[in-house]
């Protein structure tokens, strides 16, 4: 029921951001400064105006900021019911009939012009989705991402679409593509225009993904890069309150990149000290800590202390459930189980239901492919 109630929230929101310009033109007089001020003086002004709040975004002549104004009666119009359709069938893991109806949304006559770049955008995350379960429907994925950006370039879906396109180049073990799509997130974030959380997110995953590809020199060099911006982002006055939480994590994160230097070193009791003290740490953001404990985990496992290590990232799945690291401890509670198998007869089966739990939990992340990838063996 949630993850059916999320995936219509994501029509909506693709719905809301991907209404071209043209369309969605609002009188001038129907958007108020907050408390009921004087409206924006302007002929039309269009929600590709809108960005986070509290961050700025010009276009033209109009220069505003979300925080302190509000928008109201607008009509973004109805999705075609093989839209929902499709998306709900994605939701059931029903990848091929979802594509099939994705597409049929599209030609739709008279369908409305946001289907025409949303509904590429669904069909290339539903190709993404897919390639998590099979790995050849990656090229798909990055064909749809394509279209979807050739359809239309000014879109506000852009950076989820640039994001998306990256994590498929990824999955397709195109690691330079992808490393480009992130620095253009980055660099068109940076100039303003899709805000905080994409800017600092492409600069993480790139980080991350040149870490994985043994690249150590290169990652150390952008988690640093991370941790600073972040930090500064802190303290902007025109960032807001979420956005600073935001950027407290991920300066946070980018802190716990030196204990996986560590690890790689071979010097894993001081890597399992670092982040035993960032775990324990309360007044540290908790999407860290619960990334600090599978860190801990990590560096217990390579000492051979899998029951300790096994309780490390179990106390993720207990305490942590809603952060990110909950992706990454369940796959590497299949490592540790798996390891154990030799001396626990049910330890490969307990293995291959960790792994089988990331697949359909956390379908196009990158601990999902890990995941089927260790069913594979």
């Amino acid at each position: 029921m949630v993850r059916a109630l999320a995936a219509a929230l994501a029509a909506v929101l693709a719905m809301f951001l991907a209404t071209p310009p043209a369309a969605r033109a609002v009188p001038a007089d129907r958007i108020w400064q907050k408390g009921g001020g004087r409206p924006i003086i302007a002929d039309a002004v269009t929600q590709d105006h809108y960005v986070q709040e509290g961050v700025k975004y010009r276009k033209g002549e109009v220069n505003l900021t979300l925080d302190g104004w509000k928008v109201d009666g607008i009509d973004y119009g109805d999705a075609p019911e093989s839209w929902q359709r499709g998306l709900d069938k994605r939701e059931e893991g029903d990848f091929e009939n979802a594509v099939s109806l994705l597409r049929a949304a599209q030609a739709e006559k008279n369908v409305r012009a946001w289907v025409k770049v949303a509904g590429l955008y669904e069909v290339a995350e539903t190709y993404r989705l897919w390639a998590s379960r099979d790995r050849s429907h990656y090229a798909d994925a990055i064909k749809a991402y394509d279209e979807a950006l050739a359809a239309d370039e000014l879109t506000r879906i852009r950076p989820a679409i640039l994001h998306g396109r990256a994590q498929a180049q990824l999955g397709a073990g195109d690691v330079e593509a992808a490393l480009a799509g992130l620095d253009q997130l980055a660099q068109e974030s940076g100039a303003n225009k899709y805000g905080v959380e994409w800017e600092l997110k492409a600069i993480y995953e790139k980080a991350q993904a040149l870490d994985e590809a043994g690249r150590a020199t290169d990652a150390k060099r952008e988690f640093s890069k991370l941790e600073t911006l972040a930090k500064s982002f802190t303290t902007m006055a025109n960032v807001d309150e979420r956005e600073r939480r935001l950027a407290a994590e991920m300066a946070g994160l980018a802190r716990l990149a030196q204990g996986r230097v560590l690890i790689r070193d071979g010097k894993t009791a001081d890597a399992e000290r670092f982040f035993r003290e960032i775990a324990r740490d309360e007044n540290e953001v908790v999407g860290v800590r619960a990334a600090a404990l599978v860190g801990m985990g990590e560096a217990l496992q390579s000492q051979g202390k899998l029951k300790e290590a096994q309780i490390a990232f179990a106390t993720v799945r207990v305490n942590y459930y809603s952060t990110d690291a909950l992706a990454e401890a369940t796959y590497r509670l299949g490592l540790v189980a798996r390891e154990l198998g030799t001396a626990e007869p049910k330890g490969s089966i307990l293995a291959r239901d960790y792994f089988n739990e990331v697949v359909q939990r956390f379908s196009g992340s990158r601990w999902a492919q890990k995941a089927q990838e260790e069913l594979g063996n």
